[in-house]
């Protein structure tokens, strides 16, 4: 799921906001929109040393940003810089990303130049499939209910799976059937996130009203408010919702951590501690942009958190302090949606790049660094829009194809008859 818009540039260099002020603090995130911002406006003004200068800082920032490497390749090939175009090209597909060259107004334009073919070879090596002999299938969700999360009811034997545009959660036996689950109090968004609580028989999800959800609406009838629900497991009944404090908050990703706190992302990182009667503040949202899937640490002492415009960071449970993870040099961990841990590793579902991929992520013995990113399943036709999951009986199991491609912008179906949702497993050695 995606609650802010990611930095994608899709033409040489299109027109942006006016630089911004340098501000004491700044943060890595904010550094990177402020440098990017100077470096477009000084290459609109053809003023292309200081484009080039600002786009490397804002690099500098956030490494390996798709977007960014693509941006410096397109600007030093339209400077007649071709040898340093090819450079980031090649940094690009040293990530394992992928990008149509040939169809690339500015980028195809190297294709005469000495080293191109290589490059491009690089990157058309990364469209080969990764991981078909361990994907399978669990369920195919029939409908156009746009599925965006699962959870294990391990006492009942079943699965239950969150539904954006049908705002609700189903219960999925083990041999494929659907029946209805959620019994809600109150008229409610989406359902997003969902995190189960076995010892306490809770279910917590999500729900907010993204444009799926409220789709067709009547103009007068006011949205859902975006809040936190506390669900019996057994029944689907509805015990208890926690608002998004602000009416512009979209709740989205939820996690648990082991003494009961629950962790919600929405734009900022909330908490509802044991006992709690409202959503606390864990990040506030200048720290990072976007943030998605979340995972406890092995100890519980800090949350690991993906932004899908940054990359993984470790939140310190008891302050808040936020840390980007440092990652292997040739790593992009942008568009991350889901992050799953089984306490050994992170598992990474990366929906906002190309190829589409699931990764695994290895940290260092204290969480606080990233030591290795090795790709399990890319380029598939099961993986379209992955979203969230969990780790299951020595199976990755997740939304691998949620439908979020067959709606537009304004949460309109724009595919006719699209294909079911699809639930998969991967094998995890």
């Amino acid at each position: 799921m995606r609650l802010a818009a990611t930095i994608v540039i899709a033409g040489l260099l299109a027109g942006a906001a006016p630089g911004l002020a340098q501000e004491a603090g700044e943060t890595d995130v904010a550094g990177f929109q402020r440098l990017r911002a100077e470096g477009v406006a000084a290459a609109n003004a053809d003023d292309l040393a200081t484009a080039a200068a600002r786009l490397a800082e804002a690099d500098g920032r956030l490494p390996n940003h798709p977007g960014m490497m693509l941006m410096r390749a397109r600007l030093a090939a339209g400077a007649g810089q071709p040898e340093e175009a090819l450079a980031h090209v090649r940094r690009y597909a040293d990530a394992g990303l992928v990008v149509n060259l040939a169809g690339d107004q500015t980028l195809s334009t190297l294709a005469d130049q000495p080293g191109f073919e290589a490059v491009a070879a690089a990157v058309e090596a990364n469209r080969a499939p990764v991981g078909a002999d361990r994907l399978r299938p669990l369920a195919a969700i029939p409908g156009t209910g746009l599925v965006e999360s699962v959870a294990r009811d391990e006492a009942r034997g079943r699965w239950l799976v969150a539904m954006i545009r049908d705002r609700t959660i189903v219960a999925l036996d083990d041999a494929g059937g659907v029946s209805p689950f959620l019994v809600a109090g109150a008229e409610i968004g989406g359902v997003l996130g969902l995190a189960i609580d076995g010892s306490a028989g809770v279910l917590w999800a999500a729900t907010a009203p993204l444009p799926p959800a409220v789709h067709g609406r009547a103009a007068d009838s006011p949205p859902p408010v975006s809040a936190l629900l506390k669900i019996d497991v057994s029944s689907g009944r509805e015990l208890a919702r926690y608002p998004a404090p602000g009416a512009d908050q979209m709740l989205g990703d939820v996690t648990l951590a082991p003494d009961g706190t629950v962790y919600v992302a929405g734009g900022v990182l909330f908490e509802l501690r044991p006992g709690g009667e409202a959503l606390k503040v864990l990040l506030p949202m200048d720290q990072i942009r976007s943030p998605q899937g979340m995972a406890v640490t092995p100890d519980a002492a800090a949350v690991i958190a993906a932004d899908y415009s940054s990359g993984v960071w470790r939140v310190e449970r008891a302050t808040g302090a936020a840390t980007r993870l440092q990652a292997p040099a040739n790593a992009s961990l942008i568009g991350i949606d889901g992050l799953i841990s089984d306490g050994r590793f992170v598992y990474a579902l990366q929906n906002g790049v190309a190829p589409q991929r699931v990764l695994r992520l290895t940290l260092d013995a204290g969480w606080r660094r990233i030591e290795a990113v090795e790709v399990l399943a890319a380029s598939l036709p099961q993986l379209d829009e992955p979203t969230t999951g969990l780790v299951h009986d020595g199976e990755l199991v997740f939304v691998s194809r949620s439908q979020w491609s067959d709606f537009d912008g304004e949460g309109a179906l724009r595919t006719p008859g699209p294909a079911p949702a699809l639930i998969s497993r991967l094998r995890l050695d």
